[in-house]
Order: C-alpha cells, then structure tokens, then sequence
C-alpha cells in the first residue's frame, strides 16, 4: 500500500481509502467488519463515512469496529445534510454542525475524527461561520483537520483564502466527484487544490 500526506498535513494516509456509503445499506455489519479487517490487513489506514450514509447506521458500524483500531487508521466523516425534520437539523450552521459532530462522534465510538468535512455547500450560511465552527472544533479536541466535499472552484478559493486571512484552521482537502464520466473538475478546481495545497480525495472513482 502506497501513502500520501492529507494535504499540507504530515498525516500519512493510504492512496485507497475505504468509503463506507454501502454500511447498513447494501453491506450489513458482519461483511462491513469484514470489509474493515481485509483494508487494514492489506495496509489500509484511512476510512471515510458519513451522518447521513444509511442515518446513521454507517457510523455506527464503524463505531462498533474502531474501537478496537483506533490507533492505526484515520477516521473521516461528514456533516451538512437533514439528520432531523426541523428547521435547523440541516446546514453548515454552527448550531448544526455542533450537534451533528457530537453525534457522529457517539456513533463512532471516539473522542475525535481526524477529518471532518462539510458535506457540502449551504447558500444560506456565511462561510465565515462554517469556518470558524471548524476552528473552534480544532481547539476543542473534537477533530484534527477541516476538509469539504463537492464545492465548485469559487467557493473552495473563497474558503482557502478566508482561512488565511482570518488565519482559520485551514481546509486540507476536497472530496469531489471524479471519474472518466465525470472530469469536471479538471478545468478549474484541481488548479484551486494544486495552488492551495489541497489534498483531492475523489468519490465514486469507478463511476
């Protein structure tokens, strides 16, 4: 198994990572714990999930097996979507993403995630406040890196720049939609990654 730094970070993760969208959907937890064994036996350190894969049951699969790995894989999740019918039970808000990470964080078994990362863009909230929610979790101990996931080139320039300016914890990665059918990316926002030393953590590669 090759490594790579997440980003600018000295964090070494596997050039695979493990995603977890199947867990309690099409995988039940026998076969994910399966799943988990075989990636880290073949040298697989990095896993990444989410709130809203399966509402919930995904990380609380993960949960049920980590405790017993902590210390030899990198844990990422992920926060923006409904995990509630009311109003605020969505967002890049800071008073949803305090409750979505503590929640991920009690499905997961775990004090910390060592990435979490916003799920996704949220027109209603100012960044500014996404990104210092995500500073704020830093300091606290409850995660180690920020990254986003589908973001166009604007808004992951606008994100990179106000953590700089406002010197923010900064966004380490992206996690975009990238394959041979899907190459979009390539004309603006891997240039974004490549100038502010984001790491790129692709999603469905094999379409």
């Amino acid at each position: 198994m090759e490594f790579r730094t997440l980003g600018k970070t000295g964090t070494l993760v596997s050039t695979l990572c493990l995603g977890t969208m199947t867990f309690g959907a099409e995988t039940d937890e026998k076969g994910s714990h399966q799943q988990l064994d075989r990636f880290v036996d073949v040298g697989g350190n990095f896993i990444d999930t989410a709130d809203v894969y399966s509402r919930g049951v995904s990380e609380e699969i993960v949960g049920g097996w980590l405790a017993a790995h902590r210390d030899r894989v990198v844990v990422a999740t992920k926060g923006r979507f409904p995990m509630g019918d009311g109003p605020n039970d969505a967002g890049l808000t800071r008073t949803h993403l305090t409750r979505a990470l503590d929640a991920s964080l009690r499905r997961l078994r775990t004090d910390h995630v060592d990435l979490y990362q916003a799920h996704a863009w949220d027109p209603l909230t100012p960044i500014e406040e996404t990104l210092r929610f995500f500073d704020d979790a830093v300091r606290a101990g409850k995660i180690r890196y920020a990254g986003v996931s589908n973001f166009t080139g604007w808004q992951l320039q606008k994100a990179a720049l106000l953590t700089s300016y406002e010197r923010l914890t900064p966004i380490v990665t992206l996690q975009p939609q990238y394959n041979l059918l899907a190459r979009d990316i390539e004309f603006e926002i891997l240039q974004v990654c490549e100038n502010e030393g984001i790491g790129v953590l692709p999603w469905s590669p094999l379409a």
